[in-house]
């Protein structure tokens, strides 16, 4: 009798859910201060990586700014003498001369 047997119709058990964008931000918001805990921890940490990189300029502390600004008056001081030495001094001709055998 399984010859004449008619199989039901599967199922398609389909939930519809509405994806709002904004209340998604918002849950994320919410979650990355802490007043809901729904992110994981590898969410949480890139959470804290947007947060510590968008951190403006303007908010340096002076010691950063002054740091910043003794190392490029170092590097400059150090290109300017390379400079010198490179196109400015008779021994680099020497140098040069002497490698090539002339």
């Amino acid at each position: 009798m399984a010859f004449f047997f008619k199989h039901n119709p599967k199922k398609f058990n389909y939930i519809p859910r509405y994806y709002d964008p904004e209340k998604e931000a918002w849950e994320q918001k919410k979650a990355e201060l802490g007043y809901d805990a729904k992110l994981s921890h590898e969410e949480q940490f890139r959470a804290q990586m947007r947060r510590s990189w968008s951190v403006k300029k303007d908010e340096e502390s002076k010691e950063e700014q002054r740091t910043k600004l003794i190392r490029r008056i170092v590097l400059g001081v150090f290109v300017a003498f390379i400079f010198y030495f490179i196109f400015c001094t008779p021994l680099m001709t020497n140098i040069v001369s002497g490698l090539m055998g002339k």
